[in-house]
C-alpha cells in the first residue's frame, strides 16, 4: 500500500524532519508518525532511518514535531475530528488515556499475545501496565524519564559541600542550596520544577508515599498527608529563596552554570552534559523519598497506534518492536537521558551495559526503575485542565500567595469539579 500524492504533499511542510528512503528501497507500506517534544527531533529522525534500513518494505513519514506532550495530544484530538490522524504516535504517558477513552487509540493486546517474538524482546510485563485502561493496553512505553537532582559540582565545592556525599534528604538538599545561593555573584541555589505537565507535583506526592486518586478512581487521594507534605515542601522552597524563574529560565540558568541544584527529569541529562562540558562538572543524584516502597510516576512517552488499516497496523507493530527492542533502545539512550524500557538491552555487555559503564551518571536514574509506576492520567475529558489546575495551585504556594493547607483544600475541590461524576 503506497501513500497517496496528497499524503506526501501534506507532509511537505515537515520535509526537513522526514527521513527519505533510498531510491531503490521502494516501501510496500508507508506509515505516518508524530511525536514530541521538538527538542528530540534528531532522535526520531535517527530511529526512523535505522528502522527503514532494517525494513526496506516499510517507509516512515515524520510529521513536524509538537512543542510538548500536551500540545501533541491536543493536536491529535483535532486531527481525529478532521480525519487527518497519523498512523502511529509517541504520546506522553499521561496523555494516552484521553485517546483511549475516546476510542482513538488501538488496543495492542492482540498484537502482544499473537506475536511469539514479543516474549523474547526484553520488555518486562510490568512496563506494559503503564498505559493500561479498562483492562486493555493502549501503548507500549518507549522512553522512561525518572525524577533526579542535577548538581553543578563546581558550585557545590565552592559552597563547602562534599561532591562524594551529596545530601540524601530534603533538609540536606535545601541547606546545600542555601549555601550555594550565599556565594553571591548572581548564583542561585536550588530550583524544584513545579510546572512540568503536573509530573512534578505527582512525583512529590509519590515520594511522600501518596497517590493521585483512590484505587477505584471514585475520588482524589492526594488531599491527605502526602499531598500536604508536597505543598509544604514547595512553600518552604519559596521561603528559602527558590529563584523566581519560569521553568525554562531555570533550565537555562543551570546550563549557564549559575544554578547549583535543579530538580527535573533524567531525560534532560544529555543536554545538560553538553552544556557542562568544559564549563563545570555535573553530577546526578536521586530525589529523596520517604521509603523504598514509594511509587514515582514514569515520565516519558509510549507508542500508540491510531490507524484502523490492517496493513498499516502490522507495519506499526513492527516499528514498535524495533523501537522497544535492543537496537531502538540503544539509539534512544545514547541520544537522551531517558531510562530504557528494555531490560535485556541493559544487561548486554556489548550494548547498553557498556554504555552505562562508560557513562555512570546515566545509571542513577536506571537504579530507580523498580520504583516507577504509570504517570497518572485523570479519567474523563478534563485531564489537561486538571494538570493546569495543579500547576496553578503549585505556583500560588511557591510564590507564598497561598498557604499549603488552604491550597490543598482548594485544589481538591477544583479537581473534583473537573472529574466525571
Amino acid at each position: 500500500m503506497f501513500p497517496s500524492r496528497r499524503t506526501f504533499l501534506s507532509m511537505a511542510s515537515a520535509a526537513a524532519a522526514t527521513p527519505v528512503l533510498k531510491a531503490h528501497a521502494r516501501p510496500q507500506t508507508t506509515i505516518r508518525l508524530c511525536y514530541a517534544p521538538a527538542s528530540l527531533k534528531g532522535l526520531y529522525e535517527t530511529l526512523a532511518r535505522r528502522f527503514m534500513e532494517a525494513r526496506a518494505d516499510i517507509g516512515i513519514i515524520l510529521d513536524g514535531p509538537a512543542v510538548d506532550y500536551d500540545s501533541l495530544v491536543q493536536q491529535t484530538l483535532r486531527q481525529n475530528i478532521t480525519k487527518q490522524l497519523p498512523d502511529i504516535t509517541h504520546q506522553g504517558l499521561n496523555q494516552i488515556r484521553p485517546l483511549a477513552d475516546r476510542g482513538i487509540a488501538v488496543p495492542l493486546d492482540g498484537f502482544i499475545a499473537g506475536d511469539p517474538a514479543w516474549k523474547t524482546i526484553g520488555v518486562p510485563d510490568a512496563m506494559t501496565s503503564f498505559a493500561r485502561y479498562g483492562g486493555k493496553t493502549y501503548a507500549l512505553p518507549f522512553a522512561i524519564s525518572v525524577p533526579v537532582l542535577f548538581y553543578n559540582i563546581d558550585l557545590v565545592r565552592r559552597a563547602g559541600g562534599d561532591p562524594d556525599n551529596l545530601p540524601q534528604d530534603w533538609d540536606g538538599v535545601i541547606a546545600l542550596g542555601r549555601k550555594i545561593a550565599g556565594l553571591g555573584e548572581g548564583t542561585s541555589g536550588l530550583y524544584v520544577e513545579y510546572t512540568n505537565n503536573g509530573w512534578s507535583f505527582q512525583t512529590l506526592v509519590g515520594a511522600f508515599g501518596g497517590r493521585m486518586m483512590n484505587e477505584d478512581e471514585t475520588g482524589v487521594a492526594f488531599d491527605g498527608p502526602a499531598g500536604l507534605q508536597a505543598l509544604q515542601l514547595l512553600h518552604r522552597l519559596g521561603i528559602e529563596g527558590q529563584p523566581s524563574l519560569e521553568r525554562d529560565q531555570a533550565r537555562q540558568a543551570f546550563r549557564a552554570g549559575t544554578l547549583g541544584i535543579l530538580f527535573g527529569a533524567s531525560s534532560a541529562l544529555n543536554g545538560y552534559q553538553q552544556s557542562a562540558a568544559g564549563n563545570f562538572e555535573l553530577k546526578v543524584g536521586p530525589i529523596p523519598v520517604s521509603a523504598e516502597t514509594d511509587k514515582l510516576p514514569a515520565a516519558g512517552n509510549g507508542i500508540v497506534v491510531l490507524t484502523d488499516d490492517p496493513d498499516k497496523q502490522k507495519a506499526c507493530w513492527d516499528y514498535i518492536k524495533f523501537a522497544t527492542g535492543p537496537a531502538g533502545q540503544t539509539i534512544m539512550v545514547e541520544a537522551t537521558g531517558y531510562v530504557p524500557v528494555n531490560q535485556a538491552a541493559i544487561s548486554d555487555p556489548g550494548g547498553l551495559g557498556r554504555f552505562f559503564d562508560q557513562h555512570p551518571e546515566h545509571r542513577i536514574a536506571n537504579e530507580r526503575i523498580t520504583m516507577m509506576t504509570g504517570w497518572f492520567s485523570f479519567p474523563g475529558e478534563n485531564n489537561s485542565r486538571i494538570i493546569k489546575t495543579i500547576e496553578d495551585h503549585s505556583y500560588l504556594v511557591v510564590s507564598q500567595k497561598q498557604d499549603p493547607a488552604t491550597a490543598l483544600s482548594s485544589l481538591r475541590k477544583d479537581v473534583d469539579a473537573l472529574l466525571p461524576h
